[in-house]
């Protein structure tokens, strides 16, 4: 196996890449389609550690540097691209990338070995079709600028395997409250409303699996809490040929240092679930007191499709679930439209409010 992975296919070697739509590893030349398991059994899966090439630092002045994700001035290093020689400049997290001068598929093999290794993935199942076409109908807002031409940003939107940490726990604890009920009743022609207090405690224990916290400092927290949840059926074990054709992170993060949001996340489920024990028309919570037993922590890559464009001098973020198609994003909004637009609409509340002086008169 080559120092830096390039998969090439069985029959005509031309390049492999993962397909969303098939499931499959699929040659962009002969088009025949290969299965994860067909690949591990031709020996394609093997990384040979001893040869595994490590990154090179650069030399000098890093802002004459662009990196493969489009990184300038960044943390960045050097890699040899193992089909045509090439060197790749690219951030000293990426895993992996696309060489820019043959366009073909690198993985990083220094980046998911020994501890950067994975435990799992969650293949892509959305193709860069489907989500520059989200994309597309998602920009034509009334409000975006005629000038934001969401074709020319579109082919930047990136693939993106994003490190996480799954954590698997449980978690006891008790809250303490105040509930109300309230009832309504007649007697005679009077209506009366009666309202009941009532101090209640409940205690219990949750078992949660696979709570994910991002583990990239470069990526959106938000934003990958936003296009969450992930379908876990769909997780399988690690394997670095998923990786190619896509871009993807090794974490920076270690699970220690992103615990305190898993655990915010496992103790704020516990707090739900015991609050829904308290059947009252309100409640106030006045303590809660938890404790969460850690049962495991593992390594992951899970899809995102990225897209990081300016305008106007302001960065503007669309993120989608390279699983589920679930997305966020932000556009930038016209002024000058937004100005008419709630004109426009003061004016039709003015003009609703004079026909109904005039119904009433």
């Amino acid at each position: 196996m080559a120092k830096n992975i390039t998969y090439k296919c069985p029959t005509c070697g031309g390049d492999l890449a993962w397909n969303a739509n098939t499931k499959s590893f699929k040659c962009k030349y002969c088009e025949d389609e290969f299965t994860n398991e067909q690949l591990e059994a031709l020996g394609e899966n093997h990384i040979d550690e001893e040869k595994v090439e490590k990154h090179r630092e650069l030399e000098g002045d890093k802002s004459q540097y662009r990196s493969t994700d489009g990184t300038e001035n960044g943390d960045l290093v050097a890699y040899t691209c193992s089909h045509c020689g090439a060197e790749i400049i690219t951030n000293r997290t990426t895993a992996a990338t696309i060489c820019v001068y043959c366009q073909n598929p690198v993985v990083m093999s220094e980046q998911v070995i020994g501890d950067f290794s994975p435990k799992y993935v969650i293949p892509f199942k959305v193709d860069k079709s489907k989500v520059m076409d989200a994309f597309k109908r998602f920009s034509k807002k009334p409000l975006t600028p005629k000038d934001f031409n969401p074709d020319n940003v579109v082919e930047k939107m990136q693939g993106v395997y994003v490190p996480f940490w799954l954590y698997s726990a449980k978690a006891s604890g008790m809250i303490s409250g105040e509930g109300t009920t309230q009832r309504s009743y007649r007697n005679g022609n009077n209506e009366y409303s009666e309202t009941s207090y009532y101090n209640f405690t409940r205690s219990g224990s949750v078992t949660v699996d696979q709570v994910p916290v991002d583990a990239s400092k470069k990526i959106e927290d938000d934003a990958m809490d936003s296009i969450e949840p992930y379908d876990y059926r769909d997780i399988t074990e690690f394997s670095p040929s998923y990786l190619a054709g896509f871009l993807a992170e090794r974490y920076d993060l270690n699970a220690d240092q992103c615990y305190e949001r898993a655990e915010l996340r496992i103790k704020n489920t516990l707090k739900e679930e015991l609050e829904k024990t308290a059947q009252y028309d309100s409640v106030n919570i006045t303590s809660f007191n938890s404790e969460v037993e850690v049962k495991s922590k593992d390594y992951a890559l899970l899809p995102a499709w990225l897209l990081y464009t300016k305008y106007e001098g302001k960065n503007y973020l669309f993120a989608m679930n390279g699983q589920t198609g679930k997305f966020i994003g932000n556009l930038p909004i016209d002024k000058i439209k937004l100005t008419v637009f709630t004109a426009l609409g003061a004016i039709g509340g003015f003009l609703a409010g004079f026909a109904g002086y005039f119904m009433f008169m």
